[in-house]
């Protein structure tokens, strides 16, 4: 089996759509949004013949896609008591991605994929955090989720032997971290990431640098110091 190029390979194209909505009350910030991605003429790979029945690889438009979604980010600013001040915020989005007349390639047959959902794109991505201040010390926690999605466009749950297809499973993580004002000049800040040792992947990649799984990195801790000249 080899490969080929289709001679009359269109241009990708698409567009971003994007409309929104900005405020502020009291102690609440907003900005809200809803989306649509747009890309047409999508380049992939089909399986078909010659003329003597050999079987190759055909580089060439394979259809479109969307994905459509909203996003939200919310804020809110609280004064807990006369010296403790509260910010609490979410930033979340929800998406939809779709294949659209779209049909790929699945070993020697061609698979018709519309309706799928797009590879790498999850339905929820989540970022949460709370920040905490008293006088010079500040502490903040953040929870950050991602749902899982497909790693092709075949929609593959389960894993291949080489793991470069299969669910992407969904993950959160949680980090922390604290700031202090020592003085004008001085300030120690200490992170602490991935607090709970989470295992997770965030990819599935099928080349460089070899088909398997983007293993994330664990807990780990750091301690700065900043000084102002």
């Amino acid at each position: 089996m080899y490969e080929r190029v289709d001679k009359d390979l269109e241009d990708a194209r698409g567009y971003n759509l994007d409309i929104g909505y900005r405020g502020k009350w009291d102690a609440f910030r907003w900005d809200v949004s809803l989306f649509q991605l747009r890309c047409d003429n999508r380049l992939g790979s089909l399986s078909t013949t010659d003329s003597s029945g050999t079987f190759y690889v055909y580089r060439t438009n394979i259809g479109d896609s969307y994905v459509n979604g909203a996003e939200a980010f919310v804020e809110a600013n609280i004064a807990v008591t006369d010296h403790i001040t509260a910010s609490l915020f979410t930033s979340t989005s929800f998406m939809d991605g779709r294949y659209k007349n779209a049909e790929v390639k699945s070993g020697n047959t061609n698979v018709n994929v519309s309706n799928n959902k797009v590879e790498t794109v999850p339905e929820i991505i989540s970022r949460n955090g709370l920040t905490l201040k008293f006088h010079g010390v500040s502490c903040s926690m953040l929870y950050s989720y991602v749902s899982d999605s497909y790693a092709d466009a075949l929609n593959t749950v389960i894993p291949s032997a080489t793991g470069s297809v299969g669910l992407v499973p969904a993950y959160g993580v949680l980090d922390l971290n604290a700031t202090m004002q020592v003085t004008n000049a001085l300030n120690i800040r200490i992170n602490a990431n991935n607090v709970t040792d989470k295992q997770y992947f965030t990819k599935r990649p099928a080349f460089y640098p070899g088909p398997g799984v983007w293993s994330s990195d664990g807990r780990s801790f750091s301690v700065t110091v900043g000084v102002r000249l």
